[in-house]
């Protein structure tokens, strides 16, 4: 089977030839399973139009036959426009794992939390916030300072910082509203009981493949392990396992990373991410989920031709 790795590299990153490590997991696991790879990378792909029909180039040629797609989403900014090749690939009947409406549903945080509420998955106290005059009485809402600043598209742990006094709120409200990409800001509890960790859930086809505890590093709150946190194997609860297929099915991604946070009333869902990285999770749990991946991938081929 021809299995195709879609590769979104962020800004600063897009013309550098070096592959993304996950991207080299995926790689190396579908060459494990006896199966071939092509690499494609979304900067190359040309959408098409011609006076009747849709079609989709690469690099200028035929778009490279394959028989499914697995896209590595890492975009964080023009989501909706740099995902509209997911959209064309579904319009041309070629297979990606993950839709192009579930990939912007989990890339912008504020969608997040309205379709997880809708299902009554419980998530953070939040508040979005455009103008200046509306801080006070949000701060108030989500149960005072400490709280968590949020920007709607964010990876990583970046876009997000813990504010812990009116002063620096509005100096960091302020320097946003300068910004000519503001839109909205995310004011959120901080979970005081977490105390600055965790729990990512690995999900594939509905299944949890692994779970890891991230700890956030000394002086910081972020647990992400991108931003120097610490992780650890973690047995999760059975509310914990609901929540956490209940979130990606209300996403509905076939491959997500779910984010928990164990608080005094149970646990609550932070984040729910369409490229959840696969390089600490795995050397933590010693699982092979680039494999598990690769043969849903698989899987899911066989069954959008029957």
């Amino acid at each position: 089977m021809r299995i195709g790795l879609l590769s979104f590299k962020p800004g600063a990153t897009i013309r550098s030839k070096k592959l993304p490590e996950d991207i080299k997991m995926l790689r190396d696991a579908v060459k494990d399973l006896g199966h071939k790879h092509r690499i494609i990378r979304e900067d190359k792909c040309q959408i098409y139009f011609t006076r009747t029909r849709p079609k989709l180039l690469y690099a200028g040629k035929p778009f490279p036959k394959v028989d499914v797609i697995i896209p590595r989403f890492s975009a964080l900014s023009n989501v909706q426009l740099r995902a509209t090749v997911l959209q064309q690939l579904e319009v041309l009947k070629i297979p990606v794992i993950q839709s192009y409406i579930s990939v912007v549903r989990a890339k912008n945080k504020l969608r997040t939390l309205q379709l997880l509420t809708q299902k009554h998955i419980p998530v953070p106290r939040t508040i979005v916030v455009q103008r200046f005059e509306y801080l006070d009485t949000a701060i108030r809402r989500v149960g005072g300072f400490p709280i968590i600043l949020k920007t709607p598209f964010g990876s990583l742990g970046k876009g997000v910082a813990i504010v812990e006094s009116k002063r620096a709120l509005h100096s960091a409200f302020d320097l946003l509203l300068t910004s000519p990409d503001f839109t909205s800001i995310l004011i959120q509890e901080y979970v005081r009981e977490a105390k600055g960790k965790d729990i990512r859930v690995y999900i594939v086809d509905g299944k949890i493949l692994a779970a890891m505890e991230r700890v956030a590093a000394k002086g910081d709150f972020r647990s992400n392990l991108a931003q120097g946190g610490i992780g650890k194997t973690v047995k999760l609860t059975k509310a914990e396992e609901k929540i956490s297929l209940d979130a990606a099915k209300a996403l509905n991604l076939k491959v997500a990373g779910v984010d928990i946070l164990r608080s005094k009333e149970g646990p609550m869902v932070m984040e729910v991410n369409c490229n959840a990285g696969l390089v600490g999770i795995t050397k933590i749990t010693d699982i092979d989920i680039a494999k598990k991946i690769v043969k849903y991938a698989i899987k899911y081929a066989k069954s959008y031709k029957n």
